[in-house]
């Protein structure tokens, strides 16, 4: 099992350069949803890695990060996605770099001790101005040192300097979320830069996304939008603020299917 993901993280992490080979789109949850009181939103996401194998991704937050304790029901999940060939990575928040490093790396450290099996980080509120590089590239490392095949996901949530995947000839992320908004989702644009990369370093998050087959906005309008824009990881859902990713879009399975027949090479 370990070997196994440790395979399709690599693949995931080390196309550096685009090419025309096959690229289909990948699907990762912020799945911000307790499987002790909404066990059915993870099932779906188990469903989903059978659907699509080696092409999911959940992103756990029991308590705005780790928490304090772990949670046998958190284990279970992530033992069950797991063996449905889906990853789990945990969330941890770096409030744009204003919050200190040791801190966020305690928060690395207690994800790895509470649930030894997890696949990697996602960083959140991740700055995306110059001079930041560095205590990201830090922070890329630390994760890497604790399990090299670990995934590093960071979420600006907006288009960024391309000094963010790349600073001084290493990696600061595996994947960047570059974009994250319930509006614009048909007009998402890439950074021009991202053009020379493979799709799969980038990662965008659409919410308050009509499930209506309407020409204006329905959730495959803006998935194809995305694999236009050389995107290679992404989730729609319906769900909106104050917290789109409290629970699992309403049409899932419907995305799910549409990703699996679109896309195709």
């Amino acid at each position: 099992m370990e070997a196994m993901h440790e395979l399709l993280v690599l693949s995931l992490a080390c196309q550096l350069v685009w090419s025309q080979r096959c690229e289909k789109m990948r699907i990762m949850v912020p799945a911000y949803f307790d499987p002790s009181s909404n066990s059915q939103a993870w099932s779906s996401l188990n469903s989903a890695a059978t659907t699509l194998p080696n092409r999911i991704v959940a992103i756990a937050n029991p308590s705005n990060g780790p928490g304090s304790a772990a949670q046998s029901s958190y284990q279970n999940v992530i033992t069950a996605l797991q063996r449905q060939t889906g990853l789990v990575i945990g969330y941890v928040s770096t409030n744009y770099s204003n919050r200190a490093s040791n801190l966020v790396q305690d928060d690395v450290d207690t994800w790895y001790r509470f649930y030894p099996t997890i696949n990697g980080i996602f960083f959140d509120e991740v700055a995306n101005t110059d001079g930041k590089q560095p205590y990201y590239q830090s922070l890329y490392n630390y994760v890497k040192s604790k399990n090299s095949s670990s995934l590093v996901v960071n979420n600006p949530g907006a288009p960024t300097l391309e000094t963010y995947l790349f600073y001084n000839g290493s990696r600061v992320a595996d994947v960047i979320c570059i974009f994250e908004s319930g509006v614009g989702g048909l007009s998402m644009t890439q950074s021009s830069w991202t053009s020379k990369y493979s799709r799969y370093n980038f990662y965008a998050l659409f919410y308050n996304v009509t499930d209506v087959n309407v020409s204006s906005f329905d959730y495959g309008d803006v998935i194809d939008r995305a694999y236009q824009q050389n995107v290679g990881w992404v989730y729609v859902t319906n769900d909106s603020l104050p917290n789109p990713w409290d629970t699992i879009a309403s049409y899932f399975s419907g995305e799910v299917d549409y990703i699996k027949n679109d896309n195709q090479c």
